[in-house]
């Protein structure tokens, strides 16, 4: 790497999420911020400003807003070494000037102070929101890096998402997109924009590090295999619970885990307690990212049951990589990202395509194993961070 691609990030980052950093499940915004501070840049990480409307009969949205409030104020808190978080106050509403300005009036009282030493950054956007703030962050650089179509997420504001993320495009030095059909949304606005799918640990994936003692692992080692499992956050919008029961139903032969946490967005779908009565179905709850690995080369097969509608065309789920890093074999749903990749994912949608797509991964070689493993290797963050300081190296 040349100095020149080695600066593009040094400095300060003004990170604006679309989530919390204490979130269960780490996203892609996660793991970049981390290794950018390890690698020497300061990062300022700024909470979600809000996607969706909370929802007031939610315990868990109740318990978010409780913890917001009681840290609004508190200034950043140091997470690891150069990285802090705040948790600016602001209502989740961008739906009209004054609601607007309402919000840059709270967001400017509660960091203004928190900002000024972090000057000249390079503001690193997730939520299109913070177009509205980018006044108050003066920064050198402003990067969008769009990967997921927010307007989807149910109880979003479709129609302020999408008027802000149309100024967003227009204002950013650069777009960073992680699949195809928003690349070529951004594009067509922005000159500079990068098509750069997720990417995963390979290192952490990869090795079947031994768990001595806990017990969730020896639980899920004791059912009989074939063992198929589903990690991720368990959300009715893009998990499709009636096809796993539909399967679970079907091969009674076959033990089904689901691991991961239910999403506060939305009540539990009927299907999901259907699933939960079946003596071959096993929901695990959430598991620690630095756990993760053990339970995954402890699968059989590997699935990814994705339903088909808004929010998941536009979605490159972070775990496919995660996933071939193990070198299990996975199935998964039409979803347009992964075609690309079908030569080491099984892509199945009906019913029966699915339970012959498991029935030919149970059969798969050991040569196969290491082309996925091969695959992954070649699609990590450190790769990725490089590409992406190149990218803002060459901007002029």
């Amino acid at each position: 790497m040349t100095e020149s691609h080695r600066s593009a990030l040094s400095g300060n980052v003004v990170c604006f999420s679309t989530a919390d950093w204490d979130t269960l499940l780490p996203t892609n915004k996660h793991h970049l911020m981390r290794r950018l501070a390890a690698r020497g840049t300061r990062v300022l990480y700024i909470e979600t400003l809000g996607t969706r409307a909370p929802r007031l009969a939610s315990g868990t949205d109740l318990a978010r807003i409780g913890r917001r409030v009681a840290r609004g104020f508190a200034g950043p808190v140091k997470r690891e070494k150069r990285l802090w978080t705040v948790s600016p106050v602001v209502r989740p509403a961008w739906s009209s000037r004054a609601a607007i300005m309402v919000n840059q009036a709270a967001f400017r009282a509660q960091l203004g102070g928190v900002l000024a030493k972090f000057s000249d950054p390079i503001a690193w956007i997730y939520s299109p929101y913070a177009v509205y703030l980018l006044e108050q962050t003066s920064p050198r650089r402003v990067v969008y890096h769009m990967v997921d179509d927010l307007s989807a997420v149910p109880g979003a504001d479709k129609e302020a998402l999408r008027e802000a993320e149309s100024l967003l495009l227009a204002r950013a030095d650069v777009v960073f997109c992680s699949e195809r059909s928003l690349f070529d949304r951004a594009r067509r606005v922005s000159p500079n924009c990068y098509f750069m799918p997720n990417v995963a640990d390979f290192r952490h994936f990869s090795r079947n590090m031994p768990l001595p003692g806990n017990t969730r692992l020896a639980r899920m080692e004791s059912l009989r295999r074939p063992r198929i499992v589903f990690s991720g956050n368990i959300a009715p919008h893009k998990v499709d619970i009636d096809l796993l029961a539909a399967l679970a139903e079907r091969h009674r032969d076959f033990e089904f885990v689901l691991i991961g946490p239910q999403w506060e967005g939305a009540d539990a779908p009927k299907s999901l307690a259907r699933l939960e009565k079946l003596p071959n179905a096993t929901l695990l709850g959430h598991v620690p990212y630095e756990e993760l690995p053990a339970f995954l080369h402890a699968a059989d097969v590997l699935v990814i049951p994705y339903v088909q509608n808004e929010a998941t065309r536009a979605v490159f789920p972070l775990k496919v990589f995660e996933y071939l890093a193990t070198g299990r074999p996975v199935v998964a749903s039409p979803l347009p990202s992964l075609l690309p990749y079908r030569g080491a994912v099984r892509i199945a949608e009906t019913l029966d395509e699915w339970s012959n797509a498991l029935a030919e991964a149970l059969r798969d070689t050991h040569e196969m194993e290491l082309q996925r493993r091969a695959l992954a290797r070649r699609h990590t963050w450190e790769r990725r961070i490089t590409e992406m300081e190149e990218a803002l190296a060459g901007l002029s």
